[in-house]
């Protein structure tokens, strides 16, 4: 897989500022040009400026998948106009922060057991597959868990309970590590898809191979 390590904004957390598919990846606006084309090299993908609630935490409101993006209902009308310019866009009526409590590959949604029943509902109505659980004891699955179709990447707090239930019900294999020296919340500092992946630029040479033995299943 290909791989760049940098930062956005000014800041190592890159997957916070950031979501992707495999062909389009939406990034906080005001972010450099030389960020971008690292982005778009490493991932080959459009990338597209975008603030979800006026804001550039993008991976915190909203995830996406090949089908769609997922926003939460309180996303300004004109970042949904935006991006639905670019991808489908499913507005899922929640208040919380909705890319903090779920991860998404094509099939399926692994989603926080504090995620609201209403909302599950409306994840499961649009064809997702869920799996309810929370990670290393935390209800942040989307910053413990990064999903591609056939891969993961997981907080080496995660239990092996955690870890066999995610393989056998969404019968793919991937593997733990943290990411910017040391920080178990994974999601948080890599962003991934089936060509390549970007991580913060503080991230060590054991944990970036560790990371892409993980995403390569």
């Amino acid at each position: 897989m290909k791989v760049s390590k940098t930062r956005i904004l000014g800041s190592s957390y890159v997957g916070l500022f950031a979501i992707t598919n495999d062909k389009l990846c939406i990034l906080a606006r005001g972010t450099d040009s030389k960020t971008k084309k690292s982005i778009e090299e490493a991932m080959d993908v459009k990338v597209i400026e975008a603030g979800i609630y006026d804001s550039n935490l993008i991976a915190v409101f909203a995830k996406m998948n090949n089908k769609e993006v997922y926003l939460p209902s309180y996303a300004l009308s004109k970042e949904i106009e935006a991006i639905e310019k670019e991808i489908k866009v499913k507005v899922i009526d929640s208040e919380q922060a909705l890319g903090n409590l779920i991860e998404v590959n094509d099939e399926f949604a692994i989603v926080s057991e504090t995620l609201k029943k209403e909302t599950v509902s409306q994840l499961e109505s649009n064809g997702l597959n869920i799996l309810q659980q929370n990670i290393a004891k935390t209800d942040a699955i989307g910053s413990s868990v990064l999903l591609l179709n056939k891969s993961f990447l997981i907080s080496p707090n995660a239990s092996k309970e955690e870890v066999k239930n995610i393989q056998d019900t969404l019968n793919i294999r991937g593997g733990a590590s943290t990411a910017n020296t040391g920080d178990s919340f994974v999601r948080n500092s890599v962003l991934a898809n089936k060509t390549g992946f970007i991580v913060g630029d503080l991230t060590t040479g054991h944990e970036l191979n560790r990371i892409e033995e993980a995403l390569e299943g």
